[in-house]
């Protein structure tokens, strides 16, 4: 290590996140030149992970569940308590890597907040973030642990029939352990959370780390854990079931989800999107309620629509979108996936996306 490579290590051991336009600046060399050392501490193996260089351009930080995705479904009429032909298909997935993966499509540095065991559906897990180009830095290998993997039958129309989620790993995904993060996820442009994680943990995030959250309900379930914590959430997404639930309103098309919407607003929520399928999607907050209409689309698959929503809300919103361009290109996002055959597409692109957008067939 030569003596000016030793002077950026000790910056950097002082402060994590230090962008190396800073450390140029105090130590009086060119940027190109720390970026130079950098690569070489890099190389070295003295810098593990990348979580200081994110502060050079817009990042966002996903808190979230990471799995692996078992996914069948039947090419005739589900008939239940026996064997039913149709495609089995395993992939990476879980809320969080959905949503992380997807935004780091649309061009946007992302890093994943996760943990996953040492085992090789964690190796899966890991080698598929990294070749996204998605920071794996700030995952935690959790060891004598399982990686968390999740099942779903899916009908003749492509939608669930039934899902079992083994995701008892996501426990270990502490308070403790975000406190370690706490800087990362204060630094990026927005945070992204899913109620995978435990509560003890969502309340530590939305209570204790100054950021915008962008909070993803999940599932009704699941929402219960940030009844109590609305007021902490800058921004939800949520369906018509898990909104129905949180406001205590029965949504059932676009009046009754504006209704929920403020009555969620009163509570202390920031801004929110309603989700209502085929119908399409609302948007609430203080000043105003939109209303996006669906378009008719024929599904191939049903899972992960909601995360690449999310994901297209979240590239809208940093790059500055008004609500209705914002909701457009978020339902957008979830129809090219609705479209595809996998819950991460390859084919989400921010080109993509305009295109459909522009399909009014």
């Amino acid at each position: 290590m030569t003596p000016r490579e030793s002077e950026i290590m000790e910056l950097i051991k002082e402060n994590p996140t230090i962008s190396q336009q800073e450390i140029a600046d105090i130590l009086n060399i060119q940027r190109s030149s720390v970026a130079v050392h950098i690569n070489n501490l890099s190389k070295q193996g003295y810098i593990l992970g990348r979580a200081y260089i994110l502060r050079d351009e817009p990042y966002v930080t996903v808190v979230g569940g990471a799995n692996v995705d078992i996914v069948g479904h039947s090419k005739e009429k589900l008939v239940r308590n026996d064997s039913n032909p149709g495609q089995v298909v395993q992939s990476c997935g879980g809320v969080g890597l959905n949503i992380a993966e997807n935004i780091s499509r649309l061009g946007i540095r992302t890093s994943l907040v996760s943990v996953v065991g040492a085992d090789d559906r964690g190796k899966q897990i890991l080698a598929e973030l990294n070749l996204l180009d998605v920071d794996t830095a700030n995952m935690f290998i959790i060891q004598n642990s399982s990686t968390s993997m999740y099942l779903a039958i899916l009908d003749e129309n492509r939608d669930m029939d039934v899902a079992i989620n083994d995701m008892e790993i996501m426990d270990r995904l502490t308070p403790n352990l975000i406190s370690k993060r706490k800087q990362i996820i204060e630094n990026g442009e927005v945070s992204v959370i899913d109620t995978n994680l435990n509560k003890e943990t969502l309340i530590y995030i939305l209570e204790t780390i100054d950021q915008k959250h962008f909070v993803d309900a999940v599932s009704v379930h699941k929402s219960e854990k940030i009844v109590d914590l609305i007021d902490k959430i800058y921004f939800l997404k949520a369906n018509q079931y898990e909104a129905s639930f949180l406001s205590g309103v029965e949504i059932t098309d676009e009046k009754s989800a504006i209704e929920a919407g403020k009555i969620l607003i009163e509570k202390g929520l920031s801004t929110l999107v309603i989700t209502l399928g085929e119908l399409g999607s609302v948007y609430v907050d203080n000043n105003k309620a939109e209303y996006v209409k669906s378009k008719p689309i024929k599904v191939e698959n049903a899972s992960g629509a909601g995360d690449a929503f999310m994901a297209g809300y979240v590239y809208s919103y940093i790059n500055g979108y008004g609500v209705k361009k914002r909701l457009e290109f978020a339902s957008a996002a979830s129809r090219v996936i609705l479209k595809s055959e996998k819950t991460n597409s390859d084919f989400l692109t921010v080109s993509i996306i305009e295109e459909e957008m522009l399909n009014v067939e």
